[in-house]
């Protein structure tokens, strides 16, 4: 997971503070493109247009022209609106087609090099031609509107023409909706309301960006989303009352993701139908899952609140099966009543027997880290991956050796449990290998061991691969095992946060490791 900096100072008087403009400028462009990132892939690319070819031998006849009306609808929907729309030209049999067809409007693809990123960029010109475009396409097409991702306006110097834009969305049947702002001066966000409009739109996925989000105690009591099943929140001013009142009032939704919030949160899970929950970069009082039945992912990156420490409550969650990643240094766990600490002892009540993936930070020079580490562990039994991400510190408080891990008494899921062991940002530091051979000597059923050394900390393959495979000089558990060696291909350290990875269900590990750089990647059977 990306070990991302707030790009914003934190606090409720951010607004106040003097900015230099070029700072404030790159600000935004790291802001844009966290949100990015972070996004879905717009359902049609750029790169896709549209060719028709004509049979030379039979007199130049327009062959496509001839398929069913169902087909080239098929084939305008997976062009960009532009493309779409030309097509109405080819002849009279296509210029029906692309009205009858659900709508996908991607802004980016209405400037002049129309591709799929959000620019960072962007002059007021080309913000009011775009603004001009999309009104004269919602005008143009019927409905209904399949997908509507907008980016690349000043919505608050078009202010008029963007409350206008939801109250069409909202009766030509708008399903999926992504606005993104483009505030500026950037701190003025908080003075930009999304409309209360948007809560009478019936939509199934939903990503709003840099905008401060309306209070919820005045809206009318039917607002909801009935039908809404994902929902992005990033950069924007809202309560944690705020949440809780869009989870209750989305009885469907699956997936929930936050990025960049600006206050201290404090979440109470309560919702029969959320599978995955993503917080990155949100400064978090607590989270408690209070009643998730169908809760199957919980991924956390949090910034230090202002009481220091996260607390994650975990209460009714019977489907957990991944929990990351968890920093020991700023997290605290609670299971049940009993909040974890080193050397809690553990019983079946204070365990979470569902939980097979778990991904942890924590500083191998660090004591009380390494401390709580086998706390932690004791407290899912049934985990068979553990991924963790050896963060670099300089506040070094000991050179923890094999002993000491051995003292800390028996890990059922180390012993009985873990198959694959991912280490991330490995330096090869004394207490990083004494972990390493301690989960070496005890790991039963290892048969998967990956090694991303930290990014510039080795030269070559072979030098990796060379103290790699030194762990298993000595004393194992398992006979044989796959280890595979690689550098990180982030010169930060972590890796980039995955959202689309970690809401894809048919991606059975999002945790897993897919960002290694040209060192090269090596693999033995050890």
């Amino acid at each position: 997971m990306a070990s991302l900096e707030p790009p914003f100072p934190w606090g409720r008087n951010t607004h106040r503070r003097g900015q230099d403009p070029q700072e404030m400028e790159a600000l935004f462009g790291r802001v844009l493109s966290y949100i990015s990132n972070a996004l879905p892939d717009p359902p049609v690319s750029a790169d896709g247009d549209l060719c028709i070819l004509f049979d030379a031998d039979g007199g130049g006849v327009d062959r496509l022209s001839l398929l069913p009306d169902k087909l080239l609808g098929n084939i305008i929907s997976r062009l960009t609106v532009k493309e779409a729309a030309r097509t109405a030209a080819l002849s009279r049999r296509w210029r029906p087609i692309w009205r009858a067809t659900p709508l996908v409007l991607v802004d980016t693809h209405l400037l002049p090099a129309g591709g799929d990123e959000i620019p960072r960029h962007l002059d007021r010109a080309s913000s009011s031609a775009v603004a001009a475009a999309v009104s004269r396409v919602l005008a143009a097409h019927p409905g209904p509107f399949r997908c509507v991702r907008l980016a690349c306006c000043y919505m608050g110097e078009h202010r008029t023409q963007f409350v206008r834009w939801l109250k069409i969305l909202a009766d030509k049947g708008v399903q999926d909706l992504f606005l993104i702002n483009r505030p500026w001066p950037l701190q003025t966000f908080i003075k930009s309301p999304i409309p209360d409009t948007l809560f009478v739109i019936n939509l199934t996925c939903l990503y709003l960006g840099l905008w401060k989000f309306p209070d919820t105690a005045g809206l009318p009591r039917g607002a909801a989303f009935p039908r809404l099943r994902e929902l992005g929140l990033f950069y924007l001013c809202m309560e944690s009352r705020d949440i809780d009142f869009v989870i209750s009032r989305s009885p469907v939704l699956e997936v929930l993701c936050f990025q960049g919030l600006f206050l201290p949160l404090r979440l109470c899970l309560v919702s029969q139908s959320l599978r995955c929950v993503q917080i990155s970069v949100c400064k978090l009082d607590s989270i408690v899952v209070v009643d998730a039945p169908r809760l199957e992912r919980l991924l956390l990156q949090t910034t230090e609140p202002e009481n220091g420490h996260t607390r994650i409550k975990i209460g009714h969650a019977p489907a957990l099966r991944l929990l990351g990643h968890f920093k020991m240094e700023k997290n605290e766990l609670q299971v049940g009543n009993t909040i974890i600490k080193a050397g809690t002892v553990t019983n079946p009540s204070v365990m979470v027997p569902t939980v097979k993936i778990l991904g942890v930070t924590l500083r191998f020079g660090v004591r009380s880290d390494a401390k709580m580490l086998p706390s932690f562990l004791r407290c899912f039994p049934n985990a068979d991956q553990l991924h963790i991400h050896s963060k670099k510190t300089t506040e070094s408080t000991g050179r923890l050796s094999v002993k000491f891990w051995q003292e800390s008494g028996s890990i059922k899921s180390i012993q009985s449990g873990i198959d694959m062991l991912s280490f991330r940002d490995f330096r090869g530091e004394r207490g990083e290998v004494a972990f390493l051979k301690f989960f070496i000597e005890n790991a039963q059923r290892l048969t998967t061991l990956v090694i991303v050394y930290a990014n510039g900390c080795l030269g070559s393959t072979d030098e990796a691969a060379s103290k790699a495979k030194a762990l298993f000089a000595g004393k194992r558990a398992s006979k044989r095992c796959l280890l595979v060696v690689c550098e990180n291909a982030h010169a930060g350290g972590g890796d980039l946060w995955d959202y689309q990875r970690g809401s894809d269900f048919s991606s059975p590990n999002p945790l897993a490791v897919i960002e290694c750089s040209s060192l090269g990647a090596g693999r033995w059977s050890v």
